[in-house]
C-alpha cells in the first residue's frame, strides 16, 4: 500500500499594517526627515539664527524733527548700504561739535525702529551716522557676520574719507548684536594704530558662542563657529579707547553677566579708561540711549570731547 503525498501547507498570510502603525510610521520618517532638513539648512545658512532682519523702513528722523542726509555706502565686496547722517545742531559759536556717533543697531528690524535711539543721541550734541547691515531695510544683500564686519568698516571709512572724520573723532557705539560690531571694529582701528574716540557697548555679549549655548541648549552650536562668532570678550581687551558697558541685571536674554565679563576683560586690557552703567528692564527696555542715561555718557565722554558737551 503506498504512501500518501503530504498534503500542501498553506503559507500564513501576515495581518496588513494598521491605520495606526502606517500613521506612526509615517509620522517618525516625517521627523526624521525635518530634523535633518533643519540640520542641514543650519550648516548651509546659519546666519538664521542670529540675524532678523526687516525690508521695510517705515519710520525716518522726521518724525522727530531732525534733518538728516539718506547716504548709500559700498562695501568691499560691492554691497550698497542705506544709511542715515544726521548732523550735529553745534552750540553757539561754534560750527559742529568735532564727534560723530557711528551707532550699529541689534539684529532685529532695521534703522526705522530706532527713532527713540536718535532722539536720546541728539541730546549729546554730536552728529550721527546710523546704517543698515547688508540684508536689512533698503540695503543689498544677505546678513553674514564677515559680511557686518565689511559693512562697519565701510561706513567708518565714509566718516573718515567722504566727510573728514579723524579716528579720534568717532565714537563706536553698539548695542546688544551692534554692540559685538562695535567691539569687532574698534579692536580693528585699534590694533591699526587709529583707536576711536571711545566705545560704548550695551546689552551685548561675550560672544556668539557663549550666548548660543544658552538660547540654543539643544542645538550643537559649535558647529557653526566659524560662520557666526564674534569673540567680543577677546576684541575689547585689545580697544586702545575709554570703553563704557551698560547692561541690566533684569535682562532675560542676554545675561548681566555677560556685561560685566566684558568690564572685566576691558579693565584687563588696552582700555584707558572703564564705566559701567547699569540699565534697568529686560533685554528690550532698558536703553543706554534714553534721556535720563544721556547725563551719565555725557559725562563719560567729558574727560574726552576736544569742546564741552550740550
Amino acid at each position: 500500500m503506498s504512501a500518501e503525498p503530504p498534503s500542501e501547507v498553506e503559507p500564513h498570510e501576515a495581518p496588513p499594517p494598521s491605520l495606526l502603525r502606517k500613521i506612526l510610521r509615517w509620522t517618525v520618517l516625517g521627523t526624521v526627515g525635518l530634523v535633518l532638513g533643519l540640520i542641514a539648512l543650519l550648516l548651509l545658512r546659519p546666519e538664521g539664527l542670529l540675524f532678523y532682519p526687516s525690508p521695510h523702513v517705515t519710520n525716518t528722523p522726521d518724525e522727530i524733527g531732525w534733518a538728516y542726509e539718506r547716504v548709500e555706502i559700498t562695501t568691499e565686496d560691492g554691497q550698497k548700504l542705506a544709511g542715515w547722517f544726521l548732523p550735529a545742531e553745534p552750540s553757539p559759536g561754534t560750527e559742529r561739535p568735532a564727534w560723530v556717533v557711528l551707532y550699529c543697531h541689534g539684529n532685529g528690524g532695521n534703522i526705522g525702529g530706532r527713532i527713540g535711539v536718535l532722539n536720546g543721541l541728539r541730546e549729546l550734541g554730536f552728529a550721527v551716522l546710523i546704517f543698515d547691515y547688508r540684508g536689512y531695510g533698503e540695503s543689498t544683500g544677505r546678513p553674514t557676520v564677515d559680511g557686518t564686519r565689511l559693512d562697519v568698516l565701510a561706513a567708518w571709512r565714509h566718516l573718515v574719507d567722504a566727510r573728514g572724520y579723524d579716528p579720534s573723532e568717532i565714537v563706536m557705539w553698539g548695542r546688544s548684536l551692534g554692540g559685538a560690531v562695535a567691539i569687532d571694529q574698534a579692536a580693528r582701528v585699534s590694533k591699526a594704530g587709529m583707536p576711536p574716540a571711545a566705545l560704548i557697548v550695551e546689552s551685548s555679549f561675550t560672544s556668539t558662542m557663549d550666548i548660543g549655548k544658552q538660547v540654543y541648549p539643544w542645538l550643537p552650536v559649535g558647529w557653526f563657529e566659524r560662520k557666526l562668532d564674534y569673540p567680543s570678550r577677546a576684541l575689547i581687551s585689545t580697544v586702545n579707547a575709554p570703553v563704557l558697558i551698560a547692561h541690566s541685571p533684569g535682562d532675560e536674554l542676554v545675561p548681566a553677566a555677560h556685561g560685566q565679563a566684558l568690564k572685566a576683560a576691558a579693565e584687563a586690557g588696552a582700555a584707558t579708561r572703564i564705566a559701567f552703567v547699569e540699565l534697568d528692564g529686560g533685554h528690550n527696555d532698558g536703553h543706554l540711549s534714553e534721556l535720563r542715561f544721556i547725563p551719565t555718557v555725557a559725562e563719560f565722554l567729558a574727560n574726552q570731547a576736544p569742546q564741552p558737551l550740550k
